[in-house]
């Protein structure tokens, strides 16, 4: 995914460069003018992208853990049910 919005990004800079500075002539087709922001957009979304690659992929790690707790069978926990004995607080309410 990240290279594929590399590519895109810098061909689209490069088509871009090149209607700005009048290498390709396109005054005929003034909308063309725009694939110099799109590009520019575009490399921003690599940058978000390559940024967040590893938070994803820990993200996607902590998730299989979860899933793997959850899958598991419960173990049931002993729960004490003994009287206040001595050395134990007991509540007046």
């Amino acid at each position: 995914m990240t290279k594929t919005l590399l590519i895109v990004a810098m061909a689209k800079l490069a088509l871009g460069l090149a209607f700005v500075t009048g290498l390709i002539n396109v005054q005929s087709v003034p909308a063309l003018y725009v694939a110099l922001p799109a590009g520019a957009v575009v490399f921003g979304l690599f940058l978000i992208s390559k940024l967040l690659e590893q938070e994803s992929a820990l993200f996607d790690q902590e998730q299989r853990t979860v899933t793997a707790q959850v899958d598991r069978p419960a173990v049931a926990e002993r729960v004490c049910c003994n009287p206040p004995g001595e050395g134990q607080l007991v509540s007046s309410h």
